[in-house]
């Protein structure tokens, strides 16, 4: 379940958000059971809509801009990855988090709005391709509902830190614990990294989400972009 905001031409998109040098940021968290969710149409036989007037070039320039913004991302959620469960920016964490949904939706409503109908009207088109456009539909569905998630539990865990923070419930940065490994290499682990099941349950998600993103991105550089470069 997902949301549907209004259409946009290439024009009318926001700038890029940054995921580096925040000094800070103001959350607005909505429970999930307060938010409307609708779910998004499945394309047609017929396809996703008119092809825009843009020349495939353009189209090519823009669609890289925006996996570019999108592998920012990733490398800010896996960032944040790595510096479970006590080495967090919680004001860097909170408005990455925030900036999830806002920017996965971008990239897809130009996508769906621009990319995939040009592509379905050109000269390279068949069944094959309009397959895989929805292929990539439901992976951005499903990209969609799983970064909400991720979202709301990166907001939770900055909040329960927080506040057992300020209960004195949270050890200090916990010193490097190191243990021999395969063939005899000597490797630092994180003390107490294993007895915080919040932050492994988080981190799992994490890498679980980028790394399918940094897949799907990998495929459109590979295949979507030459494709529309291609079209002059």
């Amino acid at each position: 379940m997902t949301f549907q905001p209004r259409s946009q031409s290439p024009d009318e998109f926001p700038a890029e958000v940054s995921y580096q040098g925040v000094e800070s940021a103001i959350v607005v968290f909505h429970p999930a059971a307060t938010r409307v969710r609708t779910a998004r149409p499945v394309p047609s036989g017929t396809g996703f809509g008119a092809a825009p007037a843009a020349a495939g070039s353009e189209v090519a320039a823009a669609l890289s801009r925006q996996l570019a913004a999108q592998r920012r991302l990733c490398d800010a959620l896996e960032a944040i990855a790595d510096g479970l469960p006590d080495d967090l920016d919680a004001q860097q964490t909170l408005h990455v988090a925030r900036s999830i949904g806002s920017g996965i939706r971008r990239a897809h409503r130009f996508e769906e709005d621009t990319v995939f109908p040009l592509l379905e009207r050109s000269r390279d088109a068949s069944p094959e391709l309009f397959a895989t456009l929805q292929r990539l539909h439901f992976e951005h569905w499903e990209d969609e509902s799983f970064g909400d998630e991720l979202a709301e539990k990166l907001i939770d865990y900055v909040r329960t830190r927080a506040a057992e923070q300020r209960g004195g419930k949270v050890p200090q940065a916990a010193s490097q614990r190191r243990g021999r490994g395969a063939f005899g290499i000597v490797a630092a682990e994180p003390n107490g990294s294993a007895k915080n099941p919040a932050a492994e349950a988080l981190g799992y998600m994490l890498r679980g989400f980028f790394e399918g993103l940094r897949r799907h991105i990998a495929f459109e550089e590979e295949h979507l972009v030459p494709l529309l470069a291609k079209m002059g």
